[in-house]
C-alpha cells in the first residue's frame, strides 16, 4: 500500500495512510487496497482514494480512523466525512472520500499521525449519530411531578464528544456479531446461552433457546423478529458485544474481561466502542432539552413512545396504548440528536455503578468506583410514563438477562 503524508498547514508531509478490511460474516472476504491521500493546496481539506473488493459485488460500511501515535492505535473516527463512506458503498476503484481535518481535529498539527480506511459488510448496523460535547442540568428539578430523591438537579460538562448508536441493538446485529465473536474465538456458546471467552472469564453474556428469540444450533446462531431490541443480555453480553464491535473494526477494545472496568476507569477517553456513561445517557436523551421528557412536558403512548400510558400515563398528559412486547427499532421519531426510542420500548445499560450520591457542579462524571448494582435508563414498554422521564434513574444486577432491558453503543470521538 502507498504511503502519503500529510500536515496540518502547508504541504504533504508525515501520514502514513493504511487499508484495512474486516469481515462481518464467516466466509466474507473483502480487500481495501491502493490507499492514498492529498491535501488540497490551502486548504485543510483532505482527499482518501482507494481500491475495493468485495465478493459478490456486496456494499460494504467504509469508515476513515485517524492515529497520532505513529499507526499504534486508530482511537479518532473521522466524522466530517463525504464521498465513498458510510453505508452502502459499492465495490470498484477510485473510490474516494473527501475528510475536513481541521473540523474533526482543530488546530491539529502532528509529524506521527496515520489514516486507515476499513470496510466492513455489515449493513445491518444503524447509523451512529454525533453527539457534540457540552454541559446540562442534569436530574430533576423540585417541581417535576413524580420525581425521586435520587434525581438533584446539578450541572454535569461532557468535553468530549460521541457517537451514538441511534436504536437500540436489535436481535440481528447481536445475532450476526455473536457470529462472528463465536467463528474468531472470542465467544463460546451453548444452546442455552453465550459466555465469554477473553481475558480468562466465562461470564454469561446472553441467554438463548425458547422465549429468547435466538437460538444456536450446530455452531450457527439464528433469530426471529430481527428488527427488535435484543433481549435477554446481560450487562456482561452488552459491555462484550461493544468489544466484539471494536475489534472486528480493528480498534482498541474498550472493557477488559478479568475486571470489567471500562478503559481502566476512563470510558470517555477509551478508543472502542462501550456503553454510554450514565451522564452521557441523560444528555443524549434530552438533546437540548430540559423538559421531563425530551418531546416536552408530556410523552404519549402509541405516538411517541412504547410504555404502559393506556393504564399510567403521566399526571396531567393524555392516555395512550399499551402494546405489552417491545417493538421494532425506529418506530417513533427521533429526538434532536438523532435517536429513536429513548424513551420506553426496553432499558438500557449503562456503563455506571448505580449510586445515590448524585450532585455537585461535575465534569465527565464516571459513577461510583464500585457497587452492587449497574444504571440502566429509559424506562420499558411495561412501565408507568413516570419511569420513562429522561431523569428517571434505575439499577439492576449486572448478571440479569431478562425481557425489559437492552443496550446501545457509544464511542467517543475526541
Amino acid at each position: 500500500m502507498k504511503a502519503a503524508w500529510w500536515h496540518r498547514y502547508g504541504v504533504i508531509a508525515a501520514v502514513l495512510l493504511l487499508g484495512t478490511a474486516n469481515a462481518w460474516a464467516k466466509g466474507v472476504q473483502l480487500l481495501v487496497s491502493n490507499v492514498q491521500a492529498q491535501q488540497r493546496p490551502g486548504t485543510t481539506l483532505v482527499d482518501v482514494t482507494y481500491d475495493l473488493e468485495t465478493i459478490g459485488d456486496l456494499p460494504v460500511w467504509v469508515s476513515l480512523f485517524l492515529s497520532t501515535d505513529s499507526g499504534a492505535s486508530y482511537p479518532n473516527l473521522c466524522h466530517t466525512v463525504s464521498g465513498d463512506v458510510g453505508s452502502g458503498v459499492l465495490p470498484g476503484t477510485v473510490r474516494h472520500i473527501v475528510w475536513d481535518a481541521a473540523t474533526d481535529f482543530p488546530g491539529f498539527s502532528s509529524t506521527t499521525c496515520r489514516l486507515r480506511v476499513t470496510a466492513d459488510d455489515a449493513p445491518n448496523l444503524a447509523a451512529f449519530a454525533y453527539i457534540p460535547p457540552g454541559t446540562f442540568d442534569m436530574g430533576s428539578p423540585t417541581t417535576e411531578l413524580t420525581r425521586l430523591a435520587n434525581e438533584a438537579l446539578h450541572q454535569v460538562t461532557l468535553t468530549h464528544g460521541f457517537y451514538a448508536q441511534g436504536t437500540e441493538v436489535t436481535n440481528q446485529q447481536y445475532m450476526e456479531l455473536a457470529q462472528w465473536a463465536y467463528d474468531n474465538g472470542y465467544a463460546t456458546a451453548t444452546a442455552s446461552a453465550v459466555s465469554d471467552n477473553m481475558d480468562g472469564s466465562t461470564r454469561l453474556l446472553k441467554s438463548l433457546g425458547s422465549g429468547t428469540e435466538m437460538t444456536f444450533t450446530n455452531g450457527v446462531f439464528s433469530c426471529v423478529n430481527p428488527d427488535k431490541p435484543v433481549l435477554y443480555a446481560t450487562w456482561y453480553g452488552a459491555a462484550a458485544f461493544c468489544d466484539w464491535l471494536s475489534l472486528r473494526q480493528g480498534l482498541t477494545r474498550a472493557y477488559s474481561h478479568a475486571t470489567w472496568q471500562c478503559n481502566a476507569g476512563s470510558p470517555y477517553t477509551a478508543a472502542g466502542y462501550r456503553l454510554p456513561t450514565e451522564a452521557e445517557w441523560e444528555y443524549a436523551c434530552r438533546a437540548g432539552s430540559q423538559t421531563t421528557f425530551n418531546t416536552g412536558s408530556c410523552l404519549v403512548s402509541g405516538t411517541d413512545a412504547n410504555f404502559d400510558g393506556l393504564y399510567y400515563p403521566y399526571p396531567g398528559c393524555p392516555s395512550g396504548t399499551q402494546i405489552f412486547t417491545a417493538v421494532p427499532v425506529g418506530t417513533y421519531p427521533a429526538n434532536g440528536f438523532g435517536l429513536h426510542e429513548m424513551h420506553g420500548n426496553v432499558a438500557e445499560w449503562c456503563n455506571d455503578w448505580y449510586g445515590n450520591a448524585y450532585g455537585g457542579t461535575v465534569t465527565n462524571p464516571t459513577g461510583p468506583g464500585s457497587g452492587g448494582n449497574v444504571v440502566i435508563r429509559g424506562g420499558d414498554w411495561s412501565r408507568r410514563a413516570n419511569s420513562c422521564r429522561s431523569a428517571a434513574r434505575g439499577y439492576t444486577s449486572q448478571i440479569i438477562a431478562d425481557y425489559l432491558t437492552g443496550f446501545r453503543p457509544v464511542r467517543s470521538a475526541n
